[in-house]
């Protein structure tokens, strides 16, 4: 019985991947009927409703290309200037924009540098995200797993961090796996081997 359980056990986390899988699948399937009764409420008619979503979806397309190919967009720009000279809500969507542009592929203005930092304590090395920094001092935001959109914001001095050639994706793709795909082992390993030594 109890080799069973195990067989059932070991079968179910084969599947985990599958389920999240069909899951997500769903979730946008949700969202999409969603986002279509919505506009249908407002157009009263499926062939408007049709348009409407499909020219919002060749709008997003052509700013994602405009932003891809120049660095930036004019109308972005516009709304950015605009909604920074608002008080509070200025405050709110800089913060935000930061953050999404350290997570966006491509972003010439964004230098996307991912260090390791002992953290919590000593000897416990984590990967994190350069945000901002001044002289020796370093502003990292320190994701969790596996989610890595949540997380920590430290500042530290540049004699406690240990730069690596990381890109975020490698480095989320660590953090979402809990350590299971292992990016650019060799590399990290190294790096605090000789930290130790060092010590």
């Amino acid at each position: 019985m109890k080799q069973f359980l195990k067989y059932i056990f070991i079968g179910t986390l084969t599947l985990i991947p599958l389920f999240i899988v069909i899951q997500l699948i769903l979730w946008i399937d949700t969202l999409s009927m969603q986002l279509f009764e919505f506009v249908s409420s407002y157009t009263n008619s499926q062939v408007y409703t049709t348009i409407v979503l499909s020219l919002t979806i060749l709008i997003l397309a052509l700013l994602g290309y405009r932003i891809e190919k120049a660095g930036k967009s004019y109308i972005v720009s516009l709304i950015d200037t605009v909604l920074i000279k608002i008080p509070a809500v200025g405050t709110v969507y800089s913060i935000v924009k930061k953050i999404t542009a350290l997570f966006t592929p491509n972003n010439k203005d964004s230098k996307k540098e991912v260090v390791l930092v002992e953290y919590p304590k000593d000897d416990t090395w984590v990967p994190a995200y350069v945000l901002n920094k001044h002289n020796d001092s370093f502003v990292l935001f320190v994701p969790t797993s596996p989610n890595p959109t949540s997380g920590y914001t430290i500042i530290v001095d540049e004699s406690k961090i240990q730069k690596t050639s990381l890109t975020v994706g490698e480095a989320s793709q660590f953090i979402i796996s809990m350590g299971a795909d292992f990016v650019k082992k060799e590399e990290i390993s190294k790096i605090i081997k000789n930290t130790i030594k060092e010590k």
